[in-house]
């Protein structure tokens, strides 16, 4: 990891604490304990909470330090008095919205009972965890909640839940329509337009904050039974392909919108009339989520598809309910963020990427491209970013606090 020797004017995205830069100062909002005129004792008090005995930091030499009851100056970041602001960072938030086929087809095979049982589970985890920066919301096409009986418009209005914060009234909406049955046809593309349109013009109430990123996730388990985009005259699955490639480049504040499809059928398919991976894979692919190296018209193995595959006649209810919840949680993986903008402000001054450190709930995460934190352009910084493992830790707990001092040289990690 390069060290960065011109200092670059920039700042962070939330408002930024400066603290006084003298040596011994109780300086309480650097996130510091006071270590001058008390031997290094823990008498003064941290806003970041730097106490966690034990943990460690390293260098290119290996590691400098651990958490003690001297606070941050234990982990290699230097004398207390270097730390001359510190400012909460705020993540990369993220709108979802769950598009879930309730045809009639989808009573086969447990697959109805699977896939609503998985995402009120799913929900209920969402609630638990908190997260401000999660948005979600939920259209069900064709179950017999569905007053349209599958023709739509939709979001149908009174009915779907427009997306919000996954708090205990959200997660009470969204399991209510999720109560319905299987009954209709499988209007993709009139449900696509819908949720493509909803998901344009959101506009996130708090505690979400404004910016995020924009996602749909299909769950179906058959080919289209409509036109596949309204106008496109004779069915052509290649519309709904299209517009999931024009969602993806649209420009903000309407886009872009990653398209995730998770499909449930049986693989490999053997009438694609009624299951369709090509259709479900070009879809994914278009939409900007199939993984490297996928490919959208694959039919024989599951090891490249661009889709989730869900067979619900690979095991039983429960496993498949179990893929369906791995499913949507490997969505949850790759689209939770862990980008942290950077803003300009000038009030800030004029500051040295040279000396800025992270901290999550108080413990310094050294700087590493593998394991830890980096700008996403080192020569003119916007975002700060967290990889590998320490990325991993920030998603299965997306309530910690993540704090920047600025001031203090920058703890480096090659590991």
């Amino acid at each position: 990891m390069k060290r960065f020797s011109p200092a670059i004017a920039w700042s962070l995205a939330l408002s930024v604490a400066v603290v006084a830069s003298a040596c011994g100062g109780n300086n309480t909002q650097s996130g510091f304990g006071d270590t001058g005129g008390s031997g290094g004792s823990s008498g003064g008090t941290t806003s970041s909470g730097a106490r966690d005995s034990g943990a460690t930091v390293v260098d290119e030499g290996g590691i400098v330090g651990t958490f003690g009851e001297a606070g941050i100056r234990d982990a290699g970041l230097g004398d207390s008095g270097c730390a001359t602001a510190t400012a909460a960072a705020t993540r990369k938030p993220v709108y979802m919205l769950f598009v879930l086929d309730g045809s009639g087809s989808m009573s086969q095979d447990s697959k109805w009972t699977a896939a609503t049982t998985a995402l009120k589970a799913i929900f209920s985890d969402m609630q638990a965890k908190a997260d401000p920066g999660v948005g979600v919301g939920l259209i069900v096409f064709s179950d017999t909640q569905d007053a349209t009986f599958g023709s739509g418009p939709y979001p149908e209005s009174g009915v779907d839940v427009p997306i919000g914060f996954v708090g205990a009234a959200q997660t009470s909406a969204l399991d209510n329509r999720l109560a319905g049955g299987p009954q209709a046809g499988t209007p993709t593309g009139t449900v696509l337009q819908g949720g493509y349109g909803e998901l344009e013009g959101y506009t996130p109430l708090t505690p979400l904050p404004p910016g995020g990123q924009k996602v749909l996730v299909l769950i179906t388990d058959g080919v289209p039974t409509d036109n596949c985009a309204p106008g496109s005259g004779a069915y052509s699955s290649n519309a709904c392909v299209t517009e999931a490639a024009s969602e993806l480049t649209k420009a903000s504040p309407a886009g872009p919108i990653l398209t995730f499809v998770i499909g449930t059928g049986v693989f490999p398919s053997t009438n694609l009339n009624n299951f369709d991976p090509n259709f479900l894979g070009n879809l994914a692919q278009a939409g900007g989520t199939g993984p490297t190296g996928c490919n959208p018209n694959e039919n024989s193995t599951s090891t490249d598809l661009c889709y989730f595959e869900v067979d619900p006649t690979a095991g039983n209810a429960t496993q498949t309910e179990q893929a369906f919840e791995s499913a949507i949680n490997a969505i949850r993986g790759q689209v939770l963020s862990c980008t942290f903008p950077l803003s300009i402000n000038a009030e800030a001054g004029t500051l040295d990427p040279s000396k800025v450190n992270v901290t999550v709930n108080g413990t310094t995460v050294p700087q590493s491209a593998t394991n830890g934190w980096s700008y996403d352009n080192p020569a003119s910084p916007t975002e700060i970013v967290f990889n590998g493992t320490a990325c991993t830790d920030l998603k299965n707990n997306p309530a910690a606090s993540v704090q920047i001092v600025l001031g203090c040289t920058t703890v480096i990690s090659n590991q």
